[in-house]
């Protein structure tokens, strides 16, 4: 008989010496908690891990349980440490752990954990479900597959990746499923109200201005159906803001009646531009996104154009629009 999946990663992380934890680039809420959940379970097994990420911390998930033991892969330059298992979460293709890829090589057996259509089997083991609200979700079956303890360090973070995933259980990857799953995360300790509070409503004063610059300059196109955000480092540094303080940012471009697309361009350098991208119905930024080697959901995701800012807008411009007149 076959074994699940999910027991076959339970069976690969129990015969590992030494595992590395990793997700994409820029990590958010449900990279950081599903990495750190694991790695609750892992505490628990007593096997040895790392959690490294290409990309800051933002600090709206600096209260997350274990959050310290998290890496930025800018900061191992001369790091010998060697790892037979590598475990990418949220990832559609390796490429998206950016430079952590330094740290594997030939012999590391890779465990592929993704919720994203897109996603390319990669991995010796590989775990795709597309119907999983988010990669928390996902972590969360590994738990109850092998009926381990989740303390409240876990809960709480599965929660978080769960809930920013959701949008705060806006999106329409909201599921019967995921509300039970999140109901049984409060059971075991999650507090709903404080999380909420620490990732929604406790910003940093920077990242308030920057939000404020950000709306007040945004642009709508194409009879109001594609609403463009752009952040460039002129903003960045008037407002003292840090590159993590982007994140989420893209949510008001679809606050408008009658907007299909939004957009948030974030400048990274004078040829590099940071592309998220939302949409509400039948528009796929997914397809979008994987021409520049992103990738994401339907209705959510991103990508890192090798253009400079205003290039790089005219580009999706056209490509949005192209799209939004096949739609008509």
């Amino acid at each position: 008989m076959t074994k699940p999946i999910r027991q076959n990663i339970i069976d690969a992380l129990l015969n590992s010496r030494n595992i590395l934890i990793t997700a994409h680039k820029s990590p958010d809420g449900d990279s950081l908690g599903s990495q750190l959940a694991l790695a609750g379970l892992l505490d628990h097994l007593t096997i040895p891990y790392s959690i490294v990420d290409e990309g800051e911390v933002p600090d709206k998930y600096m209260f997350l349980p274990g959050i310290d033991s998290v890496r930025n892969i800018e900061d191992l330059k001369n790091t010998t440490e060697s790892f037979d298992t590598l475990v990418v979460i949220e990832c559609s293709n390796l490429e998206r752990i950016g430079s952590v890829q330094r740290l594997i090589n030939d012999d590391t057996k890779i465990i592929n954990i993704d919720h994203h259509q897109d996603n390319q089997p990669f991995g010796y083991i590989n775990l795709k479900d597309i119907q999983a609200s988010a990669a928390g979700e996902m972590i969360y079956d590994i738990l109850c597959q092998g009926s381990f303890p989740i303390s409240k360090a876990m809960a709480t973070n599965l929660y978080t990746a769960i809930l920013t995933d959701t949008g705060r259980f806006h999106y329409n990857s909201t599921t019967p499923k995921s509300l039970k799953v999140s109901a049984h995360l409060l059971e075991l300790g999650a507090d709903p109200v404080e999380i909420t509070e620490k990732v929604y409503y406790n910003l940093r004063p920077q990242l308030v201005r920057l939000t404020g610059m950000a709306v007040a300059n945004m642009q709508y196109h194409l009879d109001g159906r594609l609403c463009l955000l752009t952040v460039d480092r002129k903003m960045m540094k008037a407002v003292d803001a840090r590159r993590g303080d982007t994140e989420g940012l893209v949510s008001y471009s679809l606050y408008s009646i009658g907007v299909e697309v939004g957009v948030l361009f974030t400048e990274v350098d004078d040829r590099t531009t940071k592309v998220s991208l939302r949409s509400q119905n039948v528009i796929d930024v997914a397809e979008l996104a994987a021409n520049f080697g992103g990738g994401g959901h339907v209705n959510a995701s991103g990508c890192i154009m090798e253009l400079p800012l205003e290039q790089a807008r005219e580009t999706i411009i056209e490509l949005v629009k192209d799209r939004l007149n096949g739609s008509v």
